[in-house]
């Protein structure tokens, strides 16, 4: 769809909506993630929508299914969260949306920093202001939605029976966060790293934790730094992956330095403290369990193997190909979705061919490599310097473990 299509279409989905003859004008294009076009558009004046600015997505059919899938996704949590009270609601609230156009009109977030922009521009003290802000945004909506899941089951089950065809594949979606992390672990051992029976186990554990375990609330998953806006309070956007899981994750994910975003400066040990109190602060009255630091550590670790695993999964697919494509595993998950196999997903954004954990004299890396390889070092340091500083025996294996790869990949 054209520009002045996608900005059509969204003018009929407000007037339907809201009556009038709604118009919008001086229509700019904004950052979107993957094949999606976002734009800022100004609403010509009316009674009917007081709103002066909005925000239009258009995700256009790619043809493949696990990314055209996160439209129907985005739009139940949009519909969830605009549900929630201003002060637990997480990001923008939902003006409009339509299937058949696939486009969705959102209120406007304004021009304020995003999160990339404040870690990349702040001193120590503001950084950590930043940090802090943010593990208490991060806090709120996890302590605000916890008891909630079922209303957002209730959303997501009615808008699946309207597209059923898309049903199969949303759990397919949900499972291969689970599968990276299965085969990330794999990938390593095939390059050569030793990976101890610590490792292991919690990698075992972590796709029932996910899913089904562990402190449960709405989160957006993707916490991308570009997608997470410090305006009046802070915006979290970007809901593709949106969902309940276990909301450690999302602290895993911080605190490690927001895995395969290569662009991001490493959170400091200092930083991780502060951020970790700001969310604790808002959760404890809830999730007691948390305010006890052996338990959070040891739920963060193994959350921090997860990413580490899954971010080695994502960046090193295209050396591993193979062992995506004769996954048992996977391949039946696929199946069952209907979806052709082949779906561990290609690195496109960066011209990685051989494996990031080769030697040298294996053949020289691209810049592109130079890249993924130290987001990847930098999550795995993240690791290793999380589980070092735990009491038991079991973290320092994991630490060592972590320092290895990440000594292979610097």
């Amino acid at each position: 769809m054209e520009h002045s299509g996608t900005i059509a279409a969204a003018e009929a989905v407000l007037t339907r909506r809201y009556g009038g003859a709604q118009k919008l004008n001086d229509a700019t294009a904004l950052h979107g993630s993957g094949s999606a076009q976002v734009y800022r558009a100004k609403v010509e004046a009316n009674p009917f929508l007081q709103h002066r600015t909005v925000v239009v997505k258009h995700s256009p059919l790619t043809g493949d299914p696990i990314e055209d899938a996160a439209f129907m996704r985005e739009v139940v949590a949009y519909q969830f969260t605009t549900s929630l009270s201003e002060d637990v609601r997480p990001g923008p609230v939902l003006l409009g949306y339509d299937v058949d156009e696939r486009i969705i009109i959102l209120t406007d977030s304004g021009d304020s920093d995003s999160l990339d922009d404040l870690l990349a521009s702040s001193d120590e003290d503001d950084r950590a202001a930043v940090i802090r802000s943010l593990g208490g945004a991060l806090g709120r909506m996890h302590a605000g939605t916890a008891d909630k899941e079922g209303s957002f089951d209730v959303l997501f089950t009615r808008f699946m029976r309207l597209s059923p065809e898309w049903s199969a594949v949303q759990q397919l979606r949900d499972n291969l966060l689970i599968h990276r992390i299965r085969i990330g672990l794999v990938m390593l051992q095939e390059s050569g790293i030793d990976v101890p029976g610590e490792v292991a186990s919690a990698a075992a554990s972590m796709g029932a934790r996910l899913l089904k375990g562990g402190n449960r609330a709405f989160t957006p998953f993707d916490l991308a730094p570009d997608n997470v806006i410090f305006a009046d309070h802070v915006h979290f956007l970007d809901y593709e992956w949106a969902g309940f899981r276990d909301v450690t994750f999302d602290l895993a994910f911080v605190i490690a330095g927001f895995p395969t975003y290569i662009a991001t400066y490493p959170i400091t040990d200092s930083e991780v403290d502060v951020f970790l109190e700001a969310w604790v602060r808002e959760v404890g009255s809830m999730w007691p369990q948390v305010t006890t630091p052996d338990t959070l550590r040891s739920n963060i670790t193994a959350a921090l193997i997860g990413w580490a695993l899954s971010s080695f999964a994502v960046l090193n697919v295209n050396a591993h190909q193979a062992l995506w494509d004769g996954d048992a595993a996977l391949a039946a998950d696929f199946a069952a979705a209907g979806v052709e196999l082949g779906a561990g997903g290609e690195l496109e954004e960066f011209e990685v061919g051989g494996d990031l954990l080769r030697s040298p004299t294996q053949g020289a890396f691209t810049d592109d490599e130079k890249l993924v390889r130290r987001d990847l070092c930098e999550t795995f340091e993240a690791l290793a310097r999380f589980s070092r500083r735990g009491d038991a025996p079991a973290y320092r294996v994991i630490s060592e473990f972590a320092h290895d790869v990440a000594r292979r990949l610097s």
